[in-house]
């Protein structure tokens, strides 16, 4: 509970710094590299959570590893750092992310396919999906040949299952009832 609050903390401030300064959206792009960087990089994730590295230490590989990110990212880093919230930069990156988001009215939608989807079929579902949210819709695809075939749509929290895998389950929980 302790760890969401300080997450929330952070991101909340930080977004509210992006605002002032009229940078949110330099801040957020920067924000999302960095989370993908330490989703990416295990390394990364075990540095910033390693308890025998001193502070200075820590500041000093900080340098090095972030220079090309923003003056307000590595200002945000160095406060983490100094005072021992760093293990939390993922977190609070994500969601920074998520306020971002919130406050231009985007809503994350991802689909997934077996097979890459023609621009005319992903035109079609994108357009459903227009009609669930009155938010923007930002798409992430993701190909997952286990689906065997259609498609599954999540705009939000709300999810469509139109895939060939979702309906041989449904016709043999329906078999196995009678």
């Amino acid at each position: 509970m302790k760890s969401t609050k300080v997450v929330l903390r952070y991101a909340k401030a930080f977004f509210q710094y992006s605002l002032e300064c009229k940078k949110e959206e330099k801040l957020a792009k920067e924000m999302q590299q960095l989370y993908i960087a330490i989703e990416e990089h295990s390394n990364l994730e075990k540095f910033f959570s390693d308890p025998i590295l001193s502070v200075e230490k820590k500041l000093k590989i900080k340098r090095n590893l972030f220079k090309s990110f923003s003056k307000e990212i590595n200002d945000l880093l160095d406060l983490l750092i100094k005072k021992k919230r760093e293990v939390f930069l993922k977190m609070i990156a994500l969601k920074f992310i998520d306020l971002y988001n919130i406050n231009k009215g985007i809503v994350p939608a991802t689909i997934i396919s077996a097979t890459p989807l023609s621009a005319k079929s992903e035109k079609e579902i994108l357009e459903k999906a227009d009609q669930l949210t009155s938010f923007k819709i930002k798409l992430r695809k993701i190909i997952d040949p286990k689906i065997l075939g259609g498609f599954i749509i999540r705009v939000g929290d709300l999810q469509y299952n139109a895939s060939l895998s979702n309906r041989l389950n449904v016709l043999k929980r329906e078999l196995v009832k009678t």
